[in-house]
């Protein structure tokens, strides 16, 4: 019998002013990846394999685009109004800006009503802009294992995909004996190494200690978000330590979403990502299939449902409904969903966003260093960019 003992606590206020403008309204785990799937599917879909049926996503401001990807959570088997759900909470930047508190409602508020209701014994708690597809089934039972007080998942990196535009991303200085000595800043580790083992932001423990913390918090009129506050207090804790060992991404900046789109054209790591034991799951959507021109050329190239191709794409990763015109020339881009361009316009290396035009001929061109990015909804006409 299905034991439903956990909860789970998203944070999606991570700042997003390094993706602008992809990110101007709608955070981090909203944004499109690889086709057709949403960064906070590789959140969600191991949530649902672990029977974690209860879930509170914090959001940054309204969360508009969170609702409409995730509605009642069906997809992912979370829409039981038996043993939970899914429950949004949004404005949590309003509420940490003002300190917003009353003798009904504080910054915690929310996060304590969730926990008690839930009566759940232990609680995930994590951001959303790491993409990895971990096994929280594994997690927990080396949790309960262990006798440690929070788990935390971490992952061997490059330290360059770590540290930058988020300042509260960490390092572990683990011993020899597997423990954690401390956690470091970008600034304090030794580069000579090539990789480093890095927190995913990722924590287990008891509902019991949450409530301490949060209880806490309060006391010294801390306001941040649990994630936060978990690892600010970690090293107060005993601490298990779990490894994920596949493909990872951290979404923290412009060019780490478009390399994590890119390296999805790689088989290895989209077979490590996607074809694992417990597929990601993402909102169903009953498109037509993607129709091909007879002149039409695409290689290495992954294409969403309900796009016409007339002309030739390669290295790139198309989104839905894109229209890519006759003569038209797309390399090592990322298209979102309904963009057009149109016929003998060019576009290499870029991330065009949702709606875009490209006016025909229109020349956009981008280097492997520097990719240019063109709005939601705008509209580029001849000239070169």
């Amino acid at each position: 019998m299905v034991k439903y003992d956990t909860c789970a606590i998203l944070n999606l206020t991570a700042n997003n002013a390094a993706l602008y403008p992809l990110t101007y309204n709608r955070p981090i785990a909203a944004l499109p990846f690889a086709g057709r799937y949403r960064l906070i599917d590789f959140m969600l879909s191991p949530l649902s394999y672990a029977h974690i049926a209860s879930v509170a996503l914090f959001i940054g401001d309204s969360g508009r685009s969170i609702y409409d990807h995730v509605r009642s959570g069906k997809d992912w088997k979370l829409d039981s109004r038996i043993r939970g759900g899914i429950f949004t909470f949004s404005q949590q930047n309003w509420k940490a800006r003002h300190h917003h508190e009353n003798q009904i409602e504080d910054y915690y508020y929310n996060h304590r009503i969730f926990l008690e209701r839930s009566r759940c014994q232990y609680v995930l708690v994590a951001g959303t802009k790491i993409i990895a597809n971990v096994n929280f089934r594994n997690l927990k039972s080396a949790h309960i294992e262990s006798g440690k007080d929070i788990s935390l998942v971490y992952a061997d990196s490059h330290p360059d995909l770590f540290g930058k535009d988020h300042p509260n991303e960490r390092f572990l200085d683990i011993d020899t004996k597997g423990q954690v000595k401390k956690l470091l800043k970008k600034s304090q580790l030794n580069e000579t190494h090539y990789t480093y083992p890095v927190s995913l932001n990722m924590f287990l423990l008891s509902t019991d200690l949450l409530r301490d913390l949060i209880d806490q918090a309060r006391a010294r009129g801390e306001y941040m978000e649990v994630d936060e506050l978990v690892q600010a207090h970690l090293m107060d804790y005993s601490i298990n330590l779990f490894k994920h060992e596949s493909y990872i991404a951290n979404i923290n900046h412009l060019m780490a979403y478009y390399q994590a789109n890119v390296d999805m054209l790689n088989y290895q790591n989209f077979k490590d990502l996607f074809h694992s034991d417990q597929p990601v799951l993402t909102k169903t959507k009953n498109g037509v299939p993607s129709y091909y021109h007879e002149r039409s050329f695409v290689r290495n190239a992954i294409v969403g449902t309900g796009c016409k191709m007339f002309g030739e794409v390669l290295d790139s990763v198309i989104n839905r409904r894109v229209l890519v015109g006759e003569n038209a020339r797309v390399t090592h881009s990322v298209i979102l969903q309904g963009a057009q361009i149109g016929e003998g316009a060019v576009v290499e290396y870029a991330i065009l966003d949702k709606g875009a035009q490209i006016a025909p001929g229109a020349i956009i061109r981008g280097t492997k260093e520097q990719i240019k990015i063109i709005g939601k909804n705008h509209f580029v006409d001849a000239k070169i960019h």
